[in-house]
Protein backbone atom coordinates (compact mmCIF):
# COMPACT_ATOMS: atom_id res chain seq x y z
CA UNK A 1 0.00 0.00 0.00
CA UNK A 2 1.20 3.09 -0.86
CA UNK A 3 0.20 7.22 -0.34
CA UNK A 4 0.23 9.04 -3.59
CA UNK A 5 2.58 8.95 -5.62
CA UNK A 6 6.47 9.53 -5.96
CA UNK A 7 7.39 13.08 -7.78
CA UNK A 8 10.82 13.21 -6.75
CA UNK A 9 12.98 11.05 -4.84
CA UNK A 10 11.52 11.22 -1.20
CA UNK A 11 8.25 13.37 -2.13
CA UNK A 12 5.36 12.30 -2.73
CA UNK A 13 1.80 14.12 -3.47
CA UNK A 14 -2.26 12.53 -3.55
CA UNK A 15 -5.03 14.10 -4.32
CA UNK A 16 -8.15 13.61 -2.02
CA UNK A 17 -11.87 15.12 -1.84
CA UNK A 18 -12.10 17.77 0.26
CA UNK A 19 -15.67 17.68 1.87
CA UNK A 20 -15.21 21.49 3.22
CA UNK A 21 -13.84 22.75 -0.13
CA UNK A 22 -16.36 20.69 -1.86
CA UNK A 23 -13.55 19.62 -4.57
CA UNK A 24 -10.30 17.61 -4.72
CA UNK A 25 -7.16 18.92 -3.50
CA UNK A 26 -3.77 17.93 -2.93
CA UNK A 27 -1.64 17.08 -0.18
CA UNK A 28 2.56 16.29 0.33
CA UNK A 29 4.84 13.99 2.08
CA UNK A 30 8.51 14.77 2.38
CA UNK A 31 10.03 11.48 3.39
CA UNK A 32 13.87 12.04 5.22
CA UNK A 33 15.98 9.65 7.28
CA UNK A 34 14.72 10.92 10.56
CA UNK A 35 11.38 12.62 9.87
CA UNK A 36 8.09 12.53 7.83
CA UNK A 37 6.78 15.91 6.85
CA UNK A 38 3.77 16.53 6.23
CA UNK A 39 2.47 19.47 3.83
CA UNK A 40 -1.30 20.41 4.48
CA UNK A 41 -2.07 16.66 5.10
CA UNK A 42 -5.30 15.34 3.87
CA UNK A 43 -6.52 11.89 4.69
CA UNK A 44 -8.79 9.20 3.67
CA UNK A 45 -9.66 6.18 5.42
CA UNK A 46 -7.81 4.29 3.18
CA UNK A 47 -4.58 6.01 3.82
CA UNK A 48 -3.54 5.48 7.67
CA UNK A 49 -1.89 2.43 7.25
CA UNK A 50 -0.16 3.74 4.28
CA UNK A 51 1.02 6.53 6.85
CA UNK A 52 1.51 4.33 9.34
CA UNK A 53 4.32 2.35 6.86
CA UNK A 54 5.81 5.64 5.19
CA UNK A 55 6.24 6.71 8.55
CA UNK A 56 7.94 4.32 10.24
CA UNK A 57 10.22 4.76 12.91
CA UNK A 58 10.80 8.88 11.94
CA UNK A 59 9.48 11.83 13.77
CA UNK A 60 5.88 12.76 12.33
CA UNK A 61 6.31 16.58 11.42
CA UNK A 62 3.12 18.68 10.19
CA UNK A 63 3.80 22.21 7.81
CA UNK A 64 0.93 24.11 7.00
CA UNK A 65 0.88 26.42 4.29
CA UNK A 66 -1.97 28.37 5.58
CA UNK A 67 -4.59 28.01 8.07
CA UNK A 68 -7.52 26.94 5.59
CA UNK A 69 -5.19 23.47 5.12
CA UNK A 70 -5.55 21.91 8.06
CA UNK A 71 -7.49 19.36 7.29
CA UNK A 72 -6.72 16.32 9.22
CA UNK A 73 -4.01 17.56 11.20
CA UNK A 74 -5.23 17.09 14.05
CA UNK A 75 -6.55 13.53 12.88
CA UNK A 76 -3.03 13.02 12.58
CA UNK A 77 -2.17 14.14 15.55
CA UNK A 78 -4.31 12.21 17.26
CA UNK A 79 -3.35 8.62 15.65
CA UNK A 80 0.56 9.55 16.40
CA UNK A 81 0.68 11.63 19.62
CA UNK A 82 3.96 13.85 19.41
CA UNK A 83 3.50 14.93 16.10
CA UNK A 84 4.62 18.79 15.56
CA UNK A 85 2.53 21.24 13.83
CA UNK A 86 4.33 23.90 12.73
CA UNK A 87 1.92 27.10 11.83
CA UNK A 88 3.48 30.45 10.41
CA UNK A 89 3.18 32.86 13.48
CA UNK A 90 0.59 35.13 11.84
CA UNK A 91 -2.04 32.41 11.56
CA UNK A 92 -1.16 31.28 14.91
CA UNK A 93 -4.88 31.75 16.14
CA UNK A 94 -6.82 30.95 13.10
CA UNK A 95 -4.69 27.43 13.16
CA UNK A 96 -5.34 26.94 16.25
CA UNK A 97 -9.16 27.05 15.77
CA UNK A 98 -9.21 23.75 13.42
CA UNK A 99 -5.81 21.79 14.90
CA UNK A 100 -3.31 21.74 17.10
CA UNK A 101 -0.28 24.01 17.00
CA UNK A 102 3.28 23.38 18.71
CA UNK A 103 5.37 25.24 16.89
CA UNK A 104 5.28 28.70 15.18
CA UNK A 105 7.62 30.06 12.33
CA UNK A 106 8.82 33.16 10.49
CA UNK A 107 10.17 32.89 6.71
CA UNK A 108 13.41 32.70 7.21
CA UNK A 109 13.34 29.99 10.26
CA UNK A 110 14.69 26.57 10.17
CA UNK A 111 11.99 23.84 9.36
CA UNK A 112 11.36 20.57 9.06
CA UNK A 113 12.75 18.68 6.12
CA UNK A 114 14.91 21.62 5.11
CA UNK A 115 11.93 23.48 4.19
CA UNK A 116 12.68 27.06 3.71
CA UNK A 117 9.19 29.33 4.02
CA UNK A 118 8.68 32.20 1.93
CA UNK A 119 6.01 35.14 2.46
CA UNK A 120 2.88 35.30 0.21
CA UNK A 121 -0.13 37.08 0.50
CA UNK A 122 -2.26 37.36 2.45
CA UNK A 123 0.36 37.85 5.25
CA UNK A 124 -1.08 34.46 6.86
CA UNK A 125 0.37 32.37 4.22
CA UNK A 126 3.79 31.02 2.93
CA UNK A 127 5.15 29.09 -0.27
CA UNK A 128 7.62 26.42 0.71
CA UNK A 129 10.40 25.35 -1.22
CA UNK A 130 12.17 21.93 -0.98
CA UNK A 131 16.24 22.57 -1.97
CA UNK A 132 16.45 18.66 -1.90
CA UNK A 133 13.89 18.16 -4.89
CA UNK A 134 14.17 22.21 -6.15
CA UNK A 135 10.62 21.91 -5.47
CA UNK A 136 8.03 24.71 -5.16
CA UNK A 137 4.77 23.12 -2.65
CA UNK A 138 1.64 26.12 -3.00
CA UNK A 139 -1.11 26.37 -0.86
CA UNK A 140 -3.59 28.61 -2.14
CA UNK A 141 -1.47 31.73 -3.74
CA UNK A 142 -0.82 29.36 -7.33
CA UNK A 143 -3.27 26.93 -8.89
CA UNK A 144 -2.99 25.03 -11.70
CA UNK A 145 -5.55 24.10 -14.47
CA UNK A 146 -5.78 20.88 -16.34
CA UNK A 147 -5.07 19.70 -19.96
CA UNK A 148 -2.44 21.05 -20.57
CA UNK A 149 -1.39 22.07 -16.97
CA UNK A 150 -0.90 25.58 -16.30
CA UNK A 151 0.28 27.82 -13.34
CA UNK A 152 -1.51 30.83 -12.42
CA UNK A 153 -1.86 33.27 -9.50
CA UNK A 154 -5.76 32.51 -7.15
CA UNK A 155 -8.81 34.35 -8.16
CA UNK A 156 -8.94 37.82 -6.71
CA UNK A 157 -11.49 36.41 -4.37
CA UNK A 158 -9.53 34.24 -2.48
CA UNK A 159 -7.26 37.18 -1.12
CA UNK A 160 -8.25 39.48 1.57
CA UNK A 161 -10.06 43.29 0.42
CA UNK A 162 -7.26 44.90 1.66
CA UNK A 163 -4.95 42.63 -1.05
CA UNK A 164 -4.35 42.70 -4.79
CA UNK A 165 -3.11 40.12 -6.84
CA UNK A 166 -0.04 42.60 -7.70
CA UNK A 167 0.90 42.68 -4.05
CA UNK A 168 0.35 38.84 -4.03
CA UNK A 169 3.18 38.65 -7.40
CA UNK A 170 5.35 40.65 -6.45
CA UNK A 171 5.73 38.66 -2.99
CA UNK A 172 5.92 35.52 -4.73
CA UNK A 173 8.97 37.31 -6.89
CA UNK A 174 11.94 36.08 -4.65
CA UNK A 175 10.95 32.02 -5.93
CA UNK A 176 12.19 33.10 -9.70
CA UNK A 177 15.50 33.52 -8.04
CA UNK A 178 15.62 29.73 -7.01
CA UNK A 179 16.19 26.57 -9.01
CA UNK A 180 12.92 25.48 -9.30
CA UNK A 181 11.79 22.66 -11.28
CA UNK A 182 8.46 21.13 -10.12
CA UNK A 183 5.82 23.20 -8.61
CA UNK A 184 3.04 21.44 -6.32
CA UNK A 185 -0.21 23.33 -5.94
CA UNK A 186 -2.69 22.17 -3.75
CA UNK A 187 -5.54 23.08 -6.54
CA UNK A 188 -4.59 21.45 -9.55
CA UNK A 189 -2.47 19.33 -11.01
CA UNK A 190 0.90 19.45 -10.56
CA UNK A 191 3.59 21.15 -12.50
CA UNK A 192 6.64 18.32 -13.43
CA UNK A 193 8.11 20.40 -17.04
CA UNK A 194 9.35 24.02 -17.70
CA UNK A 195 8.23 24.55 -13.98
CA UNK A 196 10.12 27.88 -13.73
CA UNK A 197 8.78 28.87 -16.74
CA UNK A 198 5.42 28.63 -15.92
CA UNK A 199 6.07 30.46 -12.81
CA UNK A 200 7.73 33.17 -14.37
CA UNK A 201 4.52 33.56 -17.10
CA UNK A 202 1.92 33.13 -14.25
CA UNK A 203 3.93 36.14 -11.88
CA UNK A 204 3.91 38.28 -14.86
CA UNK A 205 0.22 38.37 -15.27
Amino acid sequence: MTLGREVAPGLRAWTRHYGEWNDDVSAFALRRRRELVLVDPLLGDEDWQALDELAGSRELQVLLTVHWHARSTAAVVERHPGTRVWVNSRARAATARRAPVTDLFRPGDPLPGGLVAIAARPRTEVVLWDPESRALIVGDALVADPDPPRLRTCKPSWLPASTGIAELTEALRPALELPVELVLPSHGPPILSEARAQLARALAG
